[in-house]
């Protein structure tokens, strides 16, 4: 994400998203009532007439009261629709009608609205995030291939290539694992066609990833020089999760969001089952914990901070007295499981005798 300006004081964003994941950042921000201005199209309405449906549209900057924010992703697109406020040509946009922003990637957007620490977590999280590579796996075995690609907002699965190999048919069984590798691997430049920064795993159980890395190694050079390989249970999404939560995707991709909110969650459940009192969970004990100073970090799921002045105000703090903070996407699988604590925090010290 792209941050042109920002403006605290007046509530003003102006903002550039530069992918797919940023467009999603921003309907974490974007909430009805908020003042949406970009360019757009329109066609001419005559006064007293009847909207055209025909005809040439022009160019327009427009400006909306915001109702309703939609991340299409399979149109590339973010749809933010509302009432006209301000436009021009004027005569293009009259005031009171209903209007759709398409907003793409690279396509410049003024938001005005008072930003919050919840808001200026997500915008801290887009900018960070932007540096990193999203990351492609796929984890094998002698029967199948799953792919997987992690993004910001989570894992898409898909596709799954099967492998069609029998032992008890020697004759085909070469030729056809043979042609299974070469599936794979097909799949693994499609995918990553144009994303040099991508990062291309290979995982699995048993012999099937060595002879794969072998196959690749003697025919897909450049790929091979591109690929990770690690070691899963199995071919099926629980290995990916499995990766996930042992540190191997972190090794590897650094700070990438999922993997943050998994090794978190991971230690403050550790801590938890201790009882070694270096953690908190809840409004009131975070809230403590965040004021005494004691707070290293401090967890919070997006939901419960949008929605939360308190919560709101507990994140303001604990980026003030230098703790960390992170925010779980409840669409995703580690956010899912975090919605048990809603709001917790690691400590720097206990607060009460061990």
């Amino acid at each position: 994400m792209k941050v042109v300006k920002i403006d605290r004081k007046e509530g003003l964003l102006v903002a550039e998203p530069e992918s797919l994941e940023d467009l999603w950042y921003l309907t974490k921000i974007l909430e009805p009532g908020d003042f949406v201005t970009g360019r757009s199209f329109r066609r001419f309405k005559p006064t007293g007439g009847v909207q055209a449906t025909s005809g040439e549209k022009k160019p327009v900057k427009v400006q909306i009261k915001l109702e309703t924010a939609e991340f299409a992703e399979q149109a590339n697109k973010l749809r933010l629709t509302g009432v006209i406020v301000a436009g021009t040509p004027e005569e293009y946009c009259p005031h009171g009608e209903f209007h759709t922003l398409d907003i793409e990637p690279r396509q410049r957007i003024e938001i005005a609205k008072k930003l919050n620490s919840f808001h200026e977590s997500v915008l801290d999280e887009a900018k960070k995030r932007s540096k990193h590579a999203r990351a492609l796996v796929a984890v094998m075995d002698e029967e199948k291939a799953l792919f997987a690609e992690l993004q910001t907002r989570g894992i898409k699965f898909g596709p799954e290539i099967r492998c069609g190999a029998n032992k008890r048919e020697p004759a085909a069984f070469e030729e056809k694992r043979k042609q299974f590798f070469a599936e794979v691997a097909a799949m693994f430049k499609q995918k990553s066609e144009g994303k040099q920064d991508m990062q291309l795993i290979a995982a699995g159980p048993g012999f099937t990833k060595d002879e794969f890395k072998k196959f690749v190694s003697d025919r897909e050079p450049a790929l091979a020089k591109r690929l990770a390989w690690e070691h899963a249970g199995n071919a099926e999404e629980s290995a990916v999760y499995e990766l996930l939560k042992l540190g191997v995707l972190e090794k590897i991709l650094g700070a990438q969001k999922l993997q943050e909110e998994y090794s978190a969650l991971e230690k403050l459940k550790a801590s938890i089952g201790r009882e070694d009192g270096l953690s908190t969970y809840g409004l009131d004990d975070v809230r403590a914990a965040v004021k005494a100073g004691a707070a290293a970090q401090v967890m919070v799921l997006d939901e419960l901070v949008r929605r939360n002045a308190e919560a709101r105000k507990i994140l303001d703090e604990a980026r003030h007295y230098g703790a960390e903070t992170l925010v779980f996407n409840s669409e995703d699988d580690a956010g899912a499981e975090f919605k048990a604590f809603k709001i917790a925090a690691m400590l720097r010290y206990r607060l009460t005798p061990y």
